[in-house]
């Protein structure tokens, strides 16, 4: 009897363990189902530990961009990789334990921590980077302003930008100082109506153009001054259009001789400027001088051009606005006395002659033609009172110089022969000849 007990109480032992074995065996099959074990990659920022066992004295590191951060890869569960960033990791690039001096080039061992992860989880892409030791140099740089694409609202523009600080003294590496070529403070004026201080971010560029990056500039450069806080005045001028010229000469043209007509090319420009140069430019009449001393028609028997720049005339506190050519051409037109300049429209010269397959274009909608005469008809003649024509006999499609025929009243003639520039082209077959095309015989 005791002996069936035994026999049974022993196969109960065995079942439970039996038992229990299957339940850890499915325990573990469904957690691995449910969380399993995976790999993720990061990109972390390599720490620098102990830089003072470099940086004394005249000495200095530097790490090259692409040794900054290292690509770490932790193996765990997927529940613990879910919510693991980038910052719970540590990197440390410890100064102290370089082995090396001598060894070109140095490396720093690099060790690994994340809380919660266990050391053997953790795998480093590398594991030692190079650094570069140097003497350390110092330099002071103009800090000059950068405003890129943008651009102040309507009817305004930037006049004078100023910088604060407007020097920078700048103090790192050696072969990075050297490198230096231009330090910009570069702000966003996009909209802008009112003078304003804007915040800038500073860029740094070598001589070969590159940009130096925003780690180098955090991590391998020291400051003079408070570069965290650089920024930009803004003075906005005030966008005037429509400004002439009022063109000033010197001397007298030649007996016999007289100035018809002062003209400029162009005839207006646009200007920027200050509210008190604006207001000084206003009680001109909006008129720029061009003054005497750079025209003279002393002497002179035909029309004087002189081309002028125009930056070097314009007032101060003036400036041409963006897109403004500084090129002007200011002419003096002499005529002999007894003479006078008209102005012809093309549309009313006669068509002598043109063939009625043939279309004309001119290089203008005006002629000039200047006429003489007895001072009484000169004085009273108008452009009205001349009529002009061309002849086109036997001519075919192309381009043509053609002498101008111009009738007067009696008592007046051209004062010198006219061409007039002409094109003629083919008109197509299916487009019917304007009914009033004016043609002669």
């Amino acid at each position: 009897m005791l002996k069936k007990i035994w026999s049974s109480l022993e196969r109960e032992v065995w079942l439970k363990l039996l038992s229990v074995v299957i339940a850890i065996v499915i325990w573990y099959g469904v957690v691995s189902i449910n969380d399993p074990t995976e790999t993720q990659s990061y990109n972390v920022k390599i720490t620098v530990a102990n830089e003072s066992y470099i940086t004394s004295g005249s000495q200095v590191y530097s790490i090259d961009d692409q040794n900054k951060t290292v690509s770490v890869s932790i193996t765990d569960n997927r529940s613990k990789l879910k919510n693991l960033k980038a910052e719970s990791i540590t990197v440390r690039a410890d100064l102290t334990q370089i082995v090396d001096m001598n060894r070109d080039p140095i490396m720093v061992p690099l060790s690994v921590t994340c809380t919660g992860i266990a050391q053997s989880n953790i795998r480093l892409a590398k594991n030692a980077i190079p650094i570069n030791i140097e003497n350390i140099a110092s330099r002071q740089f103009a800090v000059g302003v950068d405003v890129g694409e943008s651009k102040p609202g309507d009817g305004y523009e930037i006049g004078t930008r100023r910088p604060d600080p407007e020097q920078l003294v700048i103090r790192g590496p050696e072969s990075i100082i050297n490198e230096i070529d231009t330090v910009t403070a570069q702000i966003d004026v996009t909209g802008m109506t009112m003078d304003g201080q804007k915040s800038a971010k500073l860029i740094i560029r070598r001589k070969d153009g590159s940009t130096l990056s925003d780690e180098t500039i955090e991590d391998d450069l020291t400051f003079g001054g408070n570069v965290q806080n650089v920024s930009v005045y803004v003075d906005l001028w005030k966008v005037r259009s429509s400004v002439g010229f009022d063109i000033e000469y010197a001397g007298e043209p030649a007996d016999g001789y007289h100035i018809s007509e002062v003209t400029s090319m162009p005839e207006t420009i646009m200007v920027v400027g200050t509210d008190e140069a604006l207001a000084a430019l206003a009680e001109n009449g909006n008129k720029i001088t061009v003054p005497e001393h750079l025209i003279s028609v002393e002497g002179a028997t035909n029309t004087v051009d002189m081309d002028i720049n125009l930056n070097d005339i314009l007032p101060d506190g003036l400036r041409l606005a963006s897109g403004i050519a500084e090129g002007l051409t200011a002419s003096v037109n002499i005529l002999p006395d007894e003479s006078k300049k008209l102005t012809l429209n093309v549309n009313s010269i006669e068509l002598k002659n043109l063939d009625e397959s043939l279309n004309i274009t001119y290089d203008g909608t005006s002629i000039e033609v200047v006429v003489r005469g007895d001072e009484e008809s000169v004085r009273n003649v108008t452009a009205a009172d001349l009529k002009a024509s061309i002849d086109f006999n036997g001519l075919k499609e192309g381009d043509h110089k053609l002498p101008l025929t111009v009738s007067m009243p009696s008592g007046l003639s051209l004062y010198d022969s006219v061409l007039v520039s002409v094109h003629l082209t083919k008109i197509p077959a299916e487009t019917k000849a304007p009914e009033n095309t004016e043609t002669g015989n």
